[in-house]
């Protein structure tokens, strides 16, 4: 027989010391907090590894149907010849200028997208840098019902063979 007290979210057993306590009990409790998990987990849609050199990165998203959703996250160990900045381009917005890479590929850069009323918005961080290693955008106007790209490019240094991304994505 199951506890006597449930938790208020997952209805979880909590025994009382008087409730007998079964193994199966347990094994429906952890079955349903994998659910749960795997429910809102980050999960990897896609990524890469550039075998020819590039000045940018394109994410193609139509694949996906990006209203299910919460948000997204990039991820970038770039390779370049020379320090250069990496640019974030959303859809149809403006590129964001987000940070100078280093040429010897010491610092990554992990991007996150949250889907907001207004458009896009989201942060950026680059492990690795001393200064300059975080900041924030946001692509107004464009929602996740119409973003059919993210575009990570360097026109001053490109991104040489071996540079990798990935991209996840967080359900609703």
């Amino acid at each position: 027989m199951a506890s006597t007290n449930k938790t208020r979210n997952l209805r979880l057993n909590q025994w009382e010391g008087s409730d007998p306590v079964l193994r199966t009990d347990f094994n429906q409790d952890n079955s349903k907090i994998d659910q749960a998990v795997a429910a809102r987990a980050l999960v990897r849609l896609e990524g890469g590894t550039l075998t020819v050199s590039s000045a940018a990165i394109t994410v193609d998203l139509m694949d996906y149907d990006l209203t299910q959703y919460e948000a997204l996250e990039l991820t970038l160990a770039p390779i370049t010849s020379t320090t250069g900045t990496t640019s974030l381009t959303v859809g149809t917005a403006s590129p964001v200028s987000l940070t100078s890479m280093a040429s010897d590929g010491s610092c990554g850069l992990v991007i996150h997208l949250h889907f907001l009323p207004g458009g896009v918005g989201g942060w950026w961080f680059a492990p690795g840098l001393a200064t300059g290693n975080t900041g924030g955008f946001l692509a107004a106007g464009v929602t996740a019902s119409d973003l059919e790209e993210l575009k990570l490019s360097s026109a001053s240094a490109p991104y040489q063979v071996g540079t990798a991304w990935t991209l996840y994505g967080l359900k609703k």
